[in-house]
């Protein structure tokens, strides 16, 4: 199809290039070409001036055409935009509107030439231009004759382009389904496979990967991977199985689709010398690369609602490599703040349960690199041998109102909430909290005794308060630790704390902390961390936080509809409860009566059998503390369940599906899953059979094991039973592997244990 445009067509249809030839040179006239255009081609013109810009994000691909002295005439002429020199301005007739059809030659750089929209987004250095500009110069050759047109004739072309939105496209963007992306591997990696693959692991099949350490949860995915190609299984996303479990952010498609946005992160070469970072200093600190970073780190908070204004100048800023990190870090220097003015060298931890974990070992090993540093007198029951590396740090679990209590180093003992400065203890915090999402009330009277996690202090992290961030219920903090991790993408390792400027000692021992992670034996930290997060913390900001199409605004109403799916599925279900509609990013439910006490692994074995879901029990979170003084007699550790809501939407859909299905008819089942009934049947006869010593948990001939449950259950079909069994073993394998994450349960020790990478399950 040819659209054609002389100057009479172009002042109705695109605001006019000139009524008369006074005004024909100063006028100008915009295109979009984002759709439909692919080439770019100048006819007549005596020396073009062609500039090339990257529009902002959002701006899309644009030519503009100013500074002409003939009237231009442009047509589309089979997704090629030609633009050609009509009559002169400054003549009364109205140019023809025919362009001039190009022949094959030899490439021309000004002048007479033809620009490809949409050309290769490869950013190398031989390839700067096309890494700047989708038009590219193609091979033509006597555009015009001499003498068709005016000599002096001009014409200033500006094109603009969305350079995010092609990288996207090299990409294949949009290529997979949901939780996939085209990726391209190595020959020697599955046979040199190119294609979509799982977000997670990048494992081949246009499906997600989560779970796929699990046999009996692969197998039921509808790809399965044989080796040499995808093969489909049959099964479908009605009767699949899922794993939900931990916190991989999985919205991609979602958020892209509903911003409109391309995020991107850029590095050209700019610069070679080694990295340069100090700690307790401000944005204006003359040998700190990351000055800037700092400050839009601040500016970033402010603009989530997560820190006012009038508290700008109140904290320091450093980077690191994310959210766990960040925590960590906060941690070991508080213990190290405690361990070098007082004599506790046993430091406690008040966490109220259920709480996250982080990994202690790792943490009491960097303060212990201080240990000359360490407090020493004869009050001190380590006395004389204080300066030993014998820092330990210990979680503590408890519920309110029960403040439990510790000896300290100089043989008194401290509650949990003492005000002393030789108290053993300090607080830790999650806003809101990980995984029940309740906004937890501080129990230490002294901020400088706590810090807190704020990866979850995002607006939509705070539903139950219309999704925004509640800054009169922010505890009051010696230092939080942030990250991109729950806002945008957990592969992408970036991170950064803020910690108070009031007490210089802290801020010393953040300081120590912080010192080895910025040295080359540690790797230090690179430009590509911060700078890297500051670009993406600037096109977060780019949209006003209230707009629905921003980044904020569109998380916010995915995460919306995702607990409004979940709420709706599993209201007045009558074996479990919804804890915390709209508050976190976790669904924790908690079990009801007569099905209190029927599970006793890891993994939530209702979900599994029932719903075909694999997720916790979340035993491991109650980091000590007895259930049953909070929610009541007969509650123990394995009573309740975390959901994470990180997947895409539509695995919300599906699930709830389910759950209304079984919750409304304990009868019913879901494709080759229990019901209700069969469930609670199964689970109090194999707890039954635990305890008579008939059937351990672990070791059992499988042959013995199927006959006893089959002597149970007399009336379950047999392939319901074969897949009972296959969970039972795969609930056994976790649980004999988790154990040995106890006391501290890390994220590295799970994850490690329960498995992230295809050959990881044994059993």
């Amino acid at each position: 199809m040819t659209k054609i445009y002389g100057a009479a067509t172009l002042a109705l249809a695109l605001g006019a290039i000139g009524k008369a030839a006074s005004e024909c040179s100063p006028a100008e006239t915009s295109f979009d070409v984002s759709d439909g255009a692919s080439k770019l081609k100048l006819v007549g013109f005596d020396s073009p001036v062609v500039d090339h810009f990257s529009s902002a994000p959002g701006m899309g691909n644009k030519i503009i055409l100013k500074g002409y002295t003939v009237h231009p005439q442009v047509a589309f002429v089979d997704g090629e935009m030609v633009v050609s020199a009509g009559e002169s301005c400054d003549a009364t007739a109205t140019p023809s509107a025919s362009p001039t059809e190009a022949e094959s030659g030899s490439m021309a750089l000004l002048g007479a030439g033809s620009y490809i929209l949409g050309g290769p987004a490869v950013v190398t250095a031989a390839s700067l231009f096309m890494a700047m500009t989708p038009f590219a110069l193609a091979s033509v050759s006597e555009l015009f004759k001499a003498g068709e047109h005016d000599c002096g004739s001009t014409l200033t072309v500006e094109i603009y382009t969305d350079v995010d939105e092609l990288i996207h496209k090299e990409a294949m963007q949009g290529a997979c389904p949901a939780e996939s992306l085209w990726w391209a591997h190595h020959e020697g990696v599955f046979g040199g496979y190119e294609g979509c693959v799982g977000e997670k692991y990048l494992f081949p099949c246009a499906q997600d990967a989560q779970g796929i350490s699990n046999p009996m949860l692969y197998e039921k995915m509808p790809i399965n991977w044989e080796g040499e190609e995808c093969v489909e299984t049959g099964y479908t996303t009605e009767n699949r199985a899922y794993w939900i479990l931990w916190g991989d952010p999985l919205d991609k498609e979602e958020l892209l689709d509903r911003t409109g946005l391309f995020p991107t992160v850029k590095f050209p070469l700019r610069r070679g010398p080694y990295p340069s970072y100090t700690t307790g200093t401000g944005e204006t600190e003359s040998y700190d690369d990351s000055s800037s970073a700092k400050a839009v780190a601040k500016d970033f908070l402010i603009y989530l609602g997560a820190m006012p204004e009038s508290e700008r100048d109140d904290w320091y800023v450093s980077f690191n490599e994310g959210a766990e990190q960040g925590i960590s870090t906060l941690w070991a220097a508080k213990a190290l703040e405690i361990a070098k003015s007082t004599c506790n060298r046993d430091i406690y931890v008040l966490m109220e349960a259920p709480a996250y974990g982080y990994n202690n070992g790792a943490i009491a090993s960097w303060v212990n690199r201080y240990s000359s540093d360490f407090y020493e007198g004869e009050e001190c029951l380590c006395y004389p041998n204080c300066k030993e590396k014998t820092v330990t740090v210990n979680n503590v679990g408890f519920f309110p109102p029960d403040i439990p209590e510790r000896l300290g180093g100089d043989n008194v003992t401290y509650a949990a909430n003492s005000a002393s400065l030789s108290s053993p203890w300090f607080e830790s915090m999650v806003f809101p909290e990980n995984p029940s999402g309740v906004i937890k009330t501080p129990q230490l009277p002294n901020k400088n005794r706590r810090v807190c996690d704020g990866v979850y202090v995002w607006p939509m992290y705070f539903g139950m308060r219309d999704f925004k961030i509640p800054l009169d219920e922010r505890p009051e903090c010696s230092a939080w630790a942030y990250a991109i991790t729950k806002g945008y993408s957990a592969s992408v390792r970036a991170g950064f704390i803020t910690y108070s400027k009031d007490s210089d000692e802290f801020v010393d021992a953040v300081g120590d902390i912080l010192s080895p992670f910025h040295s080359l034996s540690y790797g230090t930290l690179s430009q590509w961390t911060w700078e890297g997060q500051m670009q993406l913390q600037q096109m977060i900001m780019s949209k006003e936080l209230s707009d629905p199409t921003s980044w904020v605004g569109a998380y916010s109403s995915i995460m919306k509809e995702k607990w409004e799916m979940v709420t709706e599925a599993f209201e007045d279900c009558p074996v479990v409860e919804l804890t915390n509609s709209m508050a976190g990013a976790y669904a924790f439910f908690m079990y009801k009566e007569p099905y209190l006490g029927l599970q006793d692994s890891f993994i939530s074995s209702f979900f599994m059998d029932v719903l075909g879901v694999q997720s916790t029990t979340y035993n491991w979170g109650f980091r000590g503390a007895d259930p049953s003084t909070y929610y009541g007699e007969g509650y123990g550790t394995y009573d309740f369940t975390r959901m994470q809501l990180y997947r895409d939407i539509n695995v919300y859909e599906e699930v709830s599906r389910r759950a209304a299905i079984v919750c409304n008819d304990t009868s019913a089942s879901v494709g080759d899953f229990m019901s209700i009934d069969e469930w609670a049947e199964a689970a109090g006869a194999a707890r039954r059979l635990h305890k008579e010593g008939r059937m351990l948990k672990e070791g059992d001939d499988k042959e013995v094991r199927r006959l006893m449950m089959k002597e149970e259950l007399p009336h379950l079909h047999e392939r319901k039973l074969g897949r009972l069994l296959m969970n039972m073993e795969v609930r056994d394998g976790i649980d004999n592997r988790v154990s040995s994450c106890a006391p501290d349960y890390t994220s590295s020790c799970l994850f490690e244990k329960v498995g992230r990478r295809f050959e990881d399950d044994k059993f």
